[in-house]
């Protein structure tokens, strides 16, 4: 029986399989039949969940699901840097941290190695959306904790960021999304799930078509067919790419293929986000006006009682409001 881990590697978005898993080729064609393969390539997201303002003692907090990926982002506003590590002083410095919940991670050995990459890549892909010139000589810390992965990681945790940054107020160029799809085999995955990854970074070892079955004399270069992953993240109203990541052999047309499909499924996920910051606002709206109704009570209650006070005297005033025991009347 195959036995699957959840390890990452640095090369992937998603996970990677553990030392000597394909103890045959046979094992390797089995694993790959049980795959559920798709019959046609449909650009769309997943189901997705997305909430804003999740935790009320950080300003900046988001929480998304996209399918049985789940991610929480914390933002925090910005603080002066430390002169010692104060380095460049004409732009704000980003810091973006990854934590994998304890329970979300099958090998703990690689998770400090895993967690600097993602931080790495997710840095690279929101330097490019925050305003950075606004904040001279500060830092914005980033923090990201992972508490499933089923593929899709790091587009995952860049949409988390996103909306997070928009919740905490720092000024942003324009919303970003991000999506994942790969091809092996001739097959093409969108959103790939953890499995779909693993055989890929399998595939790059040089190990996953080593004696399958598809490789005939006639097809002699099998080993060095398509395969490869795609990541791209996309600011849309400004047409530019703030992250694009590429791994694996890919063709120039099915690498301008598979770039239409992750900004396609960017352009869904994109209406996603303005709908739920859309209803945030109202929602944050709707509880503003309703503390100020009652601070406008209040204030006409304190009035009344001045009132009062004006024109009973503080004694008679007193006097009005003491309440007599019944116990100590008897």
């Amino acid at each position: 029986m195959l036995r699957i881990t959840q390890t990452k590697n640095t090369l992937l978005d998603g996970a990677t399989i553990a030392e000597q898993l394909y103890t045959t080729p046979k094992d390797c064609e089995d694993f790959f039949e049980s795959i559920e393969k798709p019959t046609e390539v449909v650009a769309a997201p997943r189901s997705t969940f997305i909430r804003a303002g999740v935790l009320t003692t950080v300003r900046g907090s988001a929480y998304m699901e996209y399918g049985n990926t789940k991610v929480m982002a914390i933002v925090a506003p910005p603080r002066e840097l430390v002169r010692s590590s104060a380095r460049r002083v004409n732009m704000g410095v980003i810091n973006c941290f990854v934590n994998f919940a304890a329970f979300a991670s099958g090998e703990l050995e690689s998770v400090p190695e895993r967690e600097k990459h993602l931080g790495s890549m997710l840095t690279k892909a929101l330097e490019p959306l925050v305003c950075r010139n606004e904040f001279l000589n500060f830092q914005l810390d980033i923090r990201v904790l992972i508490l499933d992965d089923d593929g899709c990681l790091l587009s995952t945790a860049i949409n988390c960021c996103g909306v997070a940054l928009i919740e905490c107020g720092i000024s942003t160029y324009d919303l970003i999304t991000a999506s994942t799809a790969c091809i092996y085999r001739g097959y093409v995955f969108v959103n790939p799930s953890a499995k779909v990854e693993e055989l890929l970074w399998q595939h790059r070892g040089g190990n996953a078509l080593v004696g399958s079955s598809s490789t005939t004399n006639s097809n002699k270069d099998a080993s060095i067919q398509e395969h490869g992953l795609l990541i791209n993240a996309s600011m849309d109203t400004f047409e530019q790419l703030a992250q694009c990541q590429q791994c694996g052999y890919l063709k120039p047309e099915t690498y301008v293929r598979l770039l239409d499909y992750t900004l396609e499924i960017n352009k869904s996920l994109r209406q996603l986000i303005r709908r739920v910051l859309t209803e945030r606002v109202k929602e944050q709206h709707i509880l503003d006006m309703r503390e100020r109704a009652e601070e406008r009570l209040e204030d006409e209650r304190l009035a009344t009682i001045i009132e009062r006070l004006k024109q009973q005297g503080l004694h008679e005033f007193i006097q009005s409001n003491i309440r007599e025991d019944p116990y100590t009347k008897k």
